[in-house]
């Protein structure tokens, strides 16, 4: 609901009304019952479809661009500062604790932006996109190293891949949410922003019913016994001792490794090349411009000259959903 919000910018900014060509919109959030990623989906969707929107005030219109643009890009900002430190949040607190611990930053971002209405909603935005943004960033690394450390082995990349599943899912779900009939008018958009903290909130309590990772438990810190018992609640009654030996096995290995600083990734001919494949492949998917189509789509059909740009903003997220279940 971009321009509901954005005639709510205006109202609290003091800002006359634009030509909906002269200004962007965007959107991130989610609604999926996987470990962590719950509340993505939704914040990449809702802030997509835009509504009518119609306050009349006065002030520059490029202070408005310049709070919607922080909205937009805060999420971003927010997800790669937080990345960098996934391996030693995990590795701190374990796989379960660590998803505890970050997926409060979610109910707390959720809750900034649910109540953006009734503050200063322009900085509450942009306080709750940061945050929801840094529980992305750390979400994203930790829930698929929990699912693969979980998954049995012949599962294990099909059970990988529920992770983008549940965020692309996430957003189409919020696109739909987002149509000005449901919760995308001037009355709801408030709930439409913070409905995912539900989510978060339900999660956080899910994840409490979940067993440590076995792969934590015995590589990282040694506790057969607790591995054993891990293994025991995930695969039921079956001999846990095979992938007891895989662990040890594994456990050797990287044992048996030099330790790599950051510099020799780069500055060694053994491991560049894979690291430069690792980081152009990620470089590209960004430099597609993949994020831009989400965060702006409404507005780039609505000046393509699409008759009903919301609904094609919702085809785009279909397509999106249907070909990453296929990847499943």
């Amino acid at each position: 609901p971009s321009q509901v919000i954005e005639a709510h910018y205006r109202h609290v900014l003091g800002i006359a009304s634009l030509d909906r060509h002269a200004t962007n919109a965007s959107g991130e959030d989610s609604t999926v019952p996987i470990p962590g990623t719950g509340p993505w989906g939704g914040t990449e969707g809702t802030l997509a479809p835009p509504a009518d929107s119609g306050e009349d005030l006065a002030m520059s219109p490029h202070i408005l661009t310049m709070y919607w643009s922080l909205s937009v890009s805060m999420f971003a900002v927010g997800g790669m500062v937080s990345s960098f430190t996934v391996g030693w949040i995990g590795d701190r607190l374990g796989r379960v604790k660590a998803m505890l611990v970050v997926n409060v930053l979610s109910i707390a971002g959720n809750l900034l932006m649910g109540l953006a209405k009734f503050g200063p909603s322009h900085m509450l935005i942009i306080a709750g996109r940061a945050v929801t943004g840094l529980y992305c960033g750390l979400s994203s690394g930790l829930v698929p190293m929990y699912v693969s450390e979980v998954s049995p082995t012949a599962l294990r990349g099909a059970l990988g891949t529920l992770h983008q599943l549940a965020i692309v899912t996430g957003i189409l779900i919020s696109q739909v949410l987002g149509l000005d009939f449901l919760l995308g008018n001037d009355e709801m958009w408030p709930l439409l922003l913070g409905l995912s903290g539900v989510t978060a909130l339900l999660q956080f309590f899910l994840l409490l019913l979940c067993p440590e990772s076995p792969r934590y438990l015995y590589i990282k810190l040694g506790k057969v016994e607790e591995a054993k018992k891990s293994l025991k609640r995930l695969r039921g009654n079956c001999d846990p001792m095979k992938e007891i030996a895989e662990m040890e096995k594994e456990k050797q290995e990287a044992a048996s490794e030099k330790k790599v600083s950051i510099r020799q990734l780069f500055t060694s001919s053994k491991y560049r090349q894979a690291v430069i494949v690792a980081l152009m492949v990620q470089i590209s998917q960004q430099f597609s411009g993949i994020n831009a189509i989400f965060y702006y789509s409404t507005n780039i059909f609505e000046r393509a000259g699409v008759d009903q740009p919301v609904y094609a903003t919702i085809g785009v997220g279909v397509v999106n959903t249907v070909f990453t279940v296929i990847s499943v």
